[in-house]
């Protein structure tokens, strides 16, 4: 098994593995962490006893392994996206109906009712289902009447909840052909509940993240590091009024331009980016925890001293706070096991902390969806693993909506790919009638569509 903890970051690299593969295990890591970190919700770091099984979930009374309204909504979503219209797409109020089902009939919950829901949603789906009763079925002017009213009400700072975030996984999943798309896509369903710049801008950054890694991850074309992960936030070009993400995850002095050596830029990091000092400094102690005790005890011991205190590294519901907590969790770590450990005892917010942390595990890790068939033994799969896996409640709810998004994006990819033939076919057809002429315009004209068929090669 891997070492779970120290390893420079561009040695570490993202897992081959078909699209599909990454859909389904992506929403079963995020319920599977979820429902890991839900006991430790609300509890102040290292205040409760370490967790590294399944659970009761005491703060509302409910059996180990139940996953909560982080995972309900994500396949609420994930639902919305692959069923809308009957042969899918993105549409917010069809978004809004998904999430509204859950909160009033607890379709999508794992135990049948919605047990907790974020203010700042609540509200939302509030304004949403008023515009219903005034006129049974919205319009589409009406939906976006509907989506102004939240927009203009829920914009403020005090609406930086993580609630958008916690969701957003299958937008960059499923659109992953185009990650700028999918990035604007991330905004639009933000909007939805978490119009607040700084939750529109963190979904965007995240999901444009997850679609790279599951496009990279299909094509095997490059190599993909960790420090590909990290270099994206730490230079993003945050929009001003969402200047708390440029604080929480840019670094602190610009890369210089002109180093390209990964060794070098991940130096650079070490020493300029919060996180990556944080990482630095917890790895020294956890290299010096003790591993005398034992297992369980040393498995705690090296948990917990990888994890930083709460004021140097909040988990809070606020938006920032959990983008850097999970952002962390994954470098500090090289397994889903480890991370997951990490995420699910920061404690406060751990449920969507671990839950976010393990949409972007499972794509990262992931090579095969039977256990035990990673290309590497333990980077996803491992016994305790294992027994979260076994533990789920309801898993077959999670297996079935993964099932409608890999279907979603298949014939999504199909129809691409057949406009993509009928264009290169007409691209081909206009070349050779202007590679006829013989004139220095039709050459021209020529060597230009040659030049854009070469640009364009990987797709077609």
């Amino acid at each position: 098994m891997a070492s779970p903890t120290s390893a420079p970051l561009h040695t570490q690299h993202l897992v081959p593995a078909p699209a599909s593969t990454k859909i389904r295990l992506a929403l079963l890591a995020t319920a599977l962490c979820d429902a890991l970190g839900a006991p430790a919700e609300f509890k102040p770091r290292f205040s409760f006893p370490f967790i590294s099984l399944m659970k009761p979930n005491g703060n509302f009374s409910l059996g180990a392994g139940v996953w909560t309204d982080d995972t309900s909504m994500m396949l609420a979503l994930a639902r919305s996206l692959a069923t809308y219209n009957a042969s899918g797409g993105f549409d917010e109020a069809d978004q809004l109906e998904a999430y509204l089902r859950w909160y009033q009939d607890g379709v999508l919950s794992a135990i049948g009712r919605c047990f907790d829901i974020g203010s700042t949603i609540r509200r939302a789906l509030k304004i949403y289902k008023d515009a219903l009763k005034a006129s049974g079925a919205l319009s589409p002017a009406e939906t976006r009447r509907a989506l102004a009213r939240i927009a203009r009400d829920l914009l403020g700072d005090g609406f930086g909840g993580n609630g958008s975030l916690m969701r957003v996984l299958p937008v960059g999943l499923a659109y992953s052909r185009d990650p700028a798309g999918a990035a604007a896509y991330a905004r639009r369903s933000s909007a939805t509940t978490h119009p607040n710049a700084v939750c529109a801008a963190a979904c965007a950054a995240w999901t444009e993240c997850i679609a790279r890694l599951v496009r990279g991850a299909d094509a095997r074309e490059e190599q993909i590091s960790k420090l590909d992960v990290l270099h994206p936030f730490a230079a993003y070009p945050w929009p001003a009024d969402a200047d708390a993400l440029r604080v929480a995850l840019a670094a602190d002095v610009p890369l210089p331009a002109g180093v390209v050596d990964p060794a070098a830029i991940e130096a650079h990091y070490t020493a300029h980016h919060p996180l990556m000092r944080l990482r630095a400094a917890a790895h020294t102690e956890a290299l010096a925890a003790t591993p005398s005790a034992g297992d369980a005890e040393a498995l705690a011991a090296r948990t917990r001293a990888l994890l930083p205190s709460a004021a140097a590294l909040p988990s809070s519901g606020y938006v920032v706070h959990t983008l850097a907590a999970v952002l962390y969790a994954f470098l500090a770590t090289r397994t889903f096991e480890a991370g997951a450990l990490l995420a699910a005892n920061m404690g406060d917010d751990a449920d969507t902390v671990a839950a976010v942390y393990g949409g972007l595990a499972g794509v990262w890790y992931v090579a095969q969806e039977e256990e035990g068939a990673d290309g590497e033994e333990g980077l996803f799969w491992s016994p305790r693993v294992r027994a979260w896996r076994n533990a789920l409640v309801r898993r077959d709810l999670i297996e079935e909506v993964a099932g409608e998004l890999v279907e979603f994006v298949e014939r999504h990819a199909a129809s691409s790919l057949s406009i993509i033939r009928a264009r290169k076919s007409q691209f081909i057809l206009q070349l050779n009638l202007l590679s006829a002429s013989s004139t220095r315009g039709g050459l021209s004209i020529s060597v230009h569509l040659y030049t854009t068929y070469c640009k364009n090669k990987r797709v077609w």
